[in-house]
């Protein structure tokens, strides 16, 4: 796990925010878990809110706010938590966790390919 720096204005001042750049499997599939419903494979139901809240609740480990507190960074202003959302989702887009589960549960065209073979006899 490494950490990963920016800077963001807050309060109009320079402040550096610290974050993990990568988290476990597990960590990331109870993310995932809690935050998208495939009961229906072809309607999947995403709560992005809960996704992003998640991930910075996880990730974040230096702030200028209590790290780990989801009131303290609910209480945050928009443009501060829009700050560091674009900082962090660069490492955690939704979309390349959503494409690993559908190539579990479909393959991929290549693997769909390679995996006929015929013999003759």
């Amino acid at each position: 796990m490494a950490l990963k720096s920016f800077e963001i204005d807050y309060n109009g001042e320079k402040t550096k925010i610290e974050y993990e750049s990568e988290l476990t499997f597990g960590e990331i599939e109870s993310i995932i878990n809690r935050s998208v419903d495939l009961t229906d494979f072809s309607k999947p139901k995403m709560n992005i809110p809960q996704y992003r809240m998640d991930i910075l609740m996880k990730v974040i480990k230096t702030a200028p706010f209590k790290t780990g507190d989801a009131v303290a960074l609910r209480n945050q202003k928009s443009g501060t938590v829009q700050q560091i959302i674009s900082g962090v989702m660069k490492d955690y887009p939704l979309g390349r966790f959503l494409t690993d589960w559908v190539e579990t549960f479909g393959g991929t065209e290549e693997t769909e390919k390679n995996s006929t073979t015929f013999t003759t006899s």
